[in-house]
């Protein structure tokens, strides 16, 4: 993912601004026993991909008018992120998509972009909050407004159904049980020493992906001759940026002469990861991710003269900003969503599994998030 979009998840995610951003399959469920946040102890909003719906059961009939409001719009995540949100409001031809907002960055133009959309008359506003919880007490003035108000990925505090109309997010602890799980199957018997990458310092979406996977280490048999070699609950930081992700794992090249697995939150930063083990001249190791077409196009390179060389992905998930705009719309409709407001996500690509295997797109930029739920022809005109 682009370091951009990486530095606003940390922003938005020092606790109660949670989760940014599921091998072997998760269990149903998988990764709600690691209660680091409370957004995982209400059991009956975690659910899976299989429980999500059509929006042609929300759109009603009255005419809305619905906004996406970004904390920045500047890569390649956030611009596949907006053509989802506009893909799937086009399905209603009673909502009308006003202006994208791109806050650029910046706390106050956010705050004052939300105000601006309100003003406008918006009926639904999905909202990417990046400056976490300072933008909590405009999100609950446009909800008492009553506009519905969905921020997703990033939590920015506060109270579904008093700040907000609800949370849109997906389960970070089982991202960690899910790569945890798929590195020690392959692994084999033998084991290895393992590394957890996160991106900034203290930022929540690393810190609960390693409690799951600190978690998996300790209950899956298969792991047992497995070991992490991080300080208890710490990843290592990279800002989820390329260049300093190659400068921090030549670091660890260094300390450590035997890496057999490196379990990183981001596909874009990956991609510095392996330049530094290649400049190295060292065997690369398993290899987990978010999916990211640069990094799949990387192994499509590396895999021929280095079989073992094996990756998993999840999905980058830029298609959860659907779920967040059904669940605004069905609020102003007065149509109950039952869908999960938290989504185990899924395996995307496996590089062992020839029914999923890395998907690499040359006409594309490396930054492509192929995951997205577009058609070839508009993945290829948001990236222009």
């Amino acid at each position: 993912m682009v370091n951009t979009r990486r530095r606003a998840l940390a922003a938005g995610s020092m606790i109660a601004v949670a989760l940014a951003a599921a091998g072997c399959a998760s269990p149903k469920g998988g990764g709600t026993s690691s209660n680091v946040d409370q957004v995982y102890s209400d059991k009956g909003r975690i659910g899976e991909v299989s429980q999500l719906k059509s929006i042609t059961e929300f759109c009603g009939t009255k005419p809305l008018k619905v906004a996406l409001a970004d904390g920045t719009g500047d890569n390649a995540w956030r611009k596949t992120a907006r053509a989802e949100f506009e893909d799937e409001a086009g399905k209603c031809p009673n909502l009308t998509v006003m202006p994208y907002s791109d806050a650029q960055n910046n706390t106050q133009k956010a705050i004052s972009d939300i105000k601006a959309l309100v003003a406008q008359g918006a009926d639904a506003i999905v909202v990417f909050p990046d400056a976490g919880q300072a933008l909590l007490p405009t999100l609950r003035e446009a909800h008492q407004a009553g506009v519905a108000v969905v921020p997703w990925t990033a939590n920015p505090g506060g109270t579904p159904g008093t700040d907000y109309t609800t949370f849109v997010g997906h389960n970070t602890i089982n991202d960690g049980h899910t790569w945890a799980r798929w590195t020690c199957q392959h692994l084999g018997e033998a084991g290895g020493n393992v590394l957890f990458l996160g991106g900034t310092p203290g930022n929540t979406q690393s810190t609960t992906e390693i409690k799951g996977v600190e978690d998996e280490f300790a209950s899956n048999p298969a792991c047992k001759n497995a070991k992490l070699l991080n300080e208890p609950g710490t990843p290592v930081d990279t800002d989820w940026n390329p260049a300093q992700t190659q400068r921090v794992v030549a670091g660890l090249l260094t300390k450590y002469p035997k890496i057999d697995a490196i379990i990183s939150d981001s596909g874009d930063g990956s991609v510095g990861g392996l330049r530094a083990f290649t400049a190295a001249g060292r065997k690369l190791p398993l290899w987990t991710a978010n999916d990211n077409n640069g990094f799949a196009c990387q192994w499509q390179q590396i895999h021929a003269q280095q079989p073992d060389f094996g990756i998993v992905t999840v999905s980058s998930r830029t298609w959860l900003v659907r779920l967040a705009l059904r669940k605004a719309v069905a609020a102003k409709e007065g149509i109950a969503d039952n869908e999960p407001d938290i989504i185990n996500i899924p395996v995307y690509e496996d590089s062992f599994d020839s029914a999923k295997q890395p998907r690499c797109d040359t006409t594309l930029p490396a930054s492509a998030i192929l995951s997205g739920q577009l058609t070839p022809e508009k993945f290829k005109s948001i990236y222009n």
